[in-house]
């Protein structure tokens, strides 16, 4: 039984040796496969700074006392990045791109050095202006449009937040480019990108659905000429002590080129479990999680209000959950090509998804249908938003491209809306039955927001309708479809939330309309009735 005994234990001992030899020998192998990658972050004076996250995409290191990072990576995204702290820029850049971001090129097992130079700069009243899906595919006219409406609009808006004391800055929310375009058209990123460095501030940018390699086999694959020529697609930044995290929630299929039945990337809405193992490292090193938290990606977090599910997100959970502690998170979202908000149960996060810049896909630059009305299948105009800190507050509105900023707002007098196209648009047709309503698209609209309207000084009774815009009716499917052609799905109307109605006593009588957002603006029209509806209404 000894013999037995000793025999058993010397076979047990001889087995744990073997496993912590194989375990040294794998750890051994990993280190020896991995590379270091150091420097040093410093201000434009050589001063080092402290205490700035650093990353591979996959860990977060941060700068010791005298500025230097070590993080050891195996190089798999070919860059590094830091996260600006407030107070500070890159100092180099590519035209109007801040360069936060280094690529490292020499092979995975050899060591390399990336270093960093940030300048001081007074954040602490900025604004930036958020826009979403230009996706312009240099298709006859979308090029010209952009370059002749919301490059100068932009750059306008932009010199008039300067004159106002702010700092401003740019996020373009993802589809800057087409993917099924990029050879065909020859306009790829770069090509994207060489229009968008027309606009006057920095530009950070969230990587759509389009900006992918609608080539590649995989996930990480597709976003491999997004990281070589625009760094990280995914990231973070501070401007005057708040955090912005940007997210790259589009996830392309393995095989995607073999299933794709029109050229572009076949894909899922989520986030990988790598980039939610970052985004969790990132946000642990955020100290003072009662100040605002802004998430800026693609596809929307939150379904459309009314709709059938809750969450647009598949994976959206985990990254509520990866917000955990936030009292104040703001998601900023493009990708569905109309507007809406909505706002978690507690109260802690609200999400503006904003409709597209290039409106129903540039249709009325490429197509010639009688009117240059640049407008979102649910009736919002092409535009941006602009938000604004100021004194520890956010405030923010959508700017309708060539409108006035006040226009946030369309209102019809429903007894002269007829319109001629059966199809598309039963409900307002000719012969229908008129009971002197006005109606109201609100597209901004959203929890914290009024609509409220008067006929001689009398409130009326205020209806929020699922329903379709009748000028984008006008604009888009009605001459699209009687020039011969077939509706289409980037032409085909949209039912929204944001058009409300109210029924007034007579068909001649003024109605005033008042519109309040979270923000307390107010915004007031009165409708003049009889008002006929044109195609050269806002």
């Amino acid at each position: 039984k000894r013999a037995r005994h000793l025999g058993a234990l010397f076979l047990h001992l001889l087995m744990k040796h073997s496993i912590l030899s194989i375990i040294a020998a794998t750890l051994t192998s990993v280190a020896a496969s991995a590379a270091v990658v150091s420097g040093v972050v410093r201000d434009s004076s050589g001063a080092p700074l402290a205490g700035v996250p650093v990353s591979d995409g996959f860990r977060v290191v941060q700068t010791d006392a005298s500025g230097h990072y070590r993080i050891e990576t195996d190089k798999a995204a070919g860059l590094v990045f830091v996260s600006t702290p407030s107070g500070y820029a890159p100092s180099a850049a590519n035209a109007n791109l801040p360069l936060f971001w280094r690529l490292v090129t020499s092979p995975s097992d050899e060591d390399e050095t990336a270093d960093f130079v940030l300048d001081k700069v007074d954040d602490s009243r900025f604004a930036f202006i958020a826009f979403a899906d230009n996706q312009i595919s240099n298709r006859p006219g979308e090029v010209a449009c952009f370059n002749s409406t919301t490059v100068p609009d932009i750059n306008a808006t932009l010199d008039s937040l300067r004159a106002g004391g702010y700092a401003p800055f740019m996020i373009a929310l993802g589809d800057q480019a087409h993917d099924c375009y990029w050879k065909s058209n020859r306009y790829g990123l770069q090509e994207a990108y060489s229009d968008l460095r027309k606009l006057n501030a920095p530009l950070y940018s969230v990587m759509g659905n389009h900006d992918n390699d609608n080539t590649a086999m995989n996930d990480f694959d597709a976003a491999a000429e997004w990281r070589r020529n625009l760094g990280p697609n995914y990231y973070s930044f501070n401007k005057g002590g708040v955090h912005f995290v940007v997210l790259d929630n589009i996830e392309i299929v393995d095989g995607s080129p073999q299933l794709s039945d029109d050229g572009e990337c076949v894909y899922k809405n989520r986030l990988t479990p790598g980039q939610l193992e970052w985004l969790r490292q990132d946000l642990a090193l955020v100290a003072d999680k009662n100040r605002p938290l802004v998430v800026a990606m693609h596809a929307p977090l939150y379904y459309f209000p009314g709709g059938a599910k809750t969450y647009y997100l598949e994976n959206a959970q985990e990254l509520i959950d990866a917000l955990d502690g936030f009292r104040d998170v703001r998601v900023l979202s493009g990708h569905t090509h109309v507007s809406y908000a909505s706002q978690s149960a507690d109260g802690r996060i609200y999400e503006n998804n904003y409709g597209a810049v290039c409106g129903s896909w540039w249709l009325n630059a490429r197509v010639d249908l009688g009117n240059d009305n640049n407008i979102c299948r649910d009736g919002t105009p092409s535009g941006y938003a602009v938000w604004k800190w100021t004194d520890g507050e956010f405030s923010d509105y959508y700017k309708s491209t060539g409108l006035p900023a006040g226009v946030q707002f369309r209102a019809y007098d429903m007894n002269m809306v007829e319109l001629d196209g059966a199809e598309v648009a039963p409900e307002y047709a000719a012969g229908r039955e008129k009971t002197n309503e006005v109606m109201v698209n609100v597209w901004g609209y959203g929890p914290g927001w009024s609509v409220e309207m008067f006929e001689n000084g009398k409130a009326l009774s205020v209806e929020r309708q699922r329903a379709r815009d009748p000028l984008f009716l006008l604009s888009c499917p009605i001459p699209y479809m009687a020039a011969g052609n077939k509706l289409i799905g980037t032409v085909r109307p949209v039912y929204t939330m944001h058009l409300f109605t109210a029924k007034a006593s007579a068909a001649d009588t003024p109605v005033e309309i008042r519109v309040a957002d979270r923000c307390g603006n107010v915004y007031s029209s009165v409708v003049k009735r009889p008002q006929p509806m044109s195609l050269s209404m806002h």
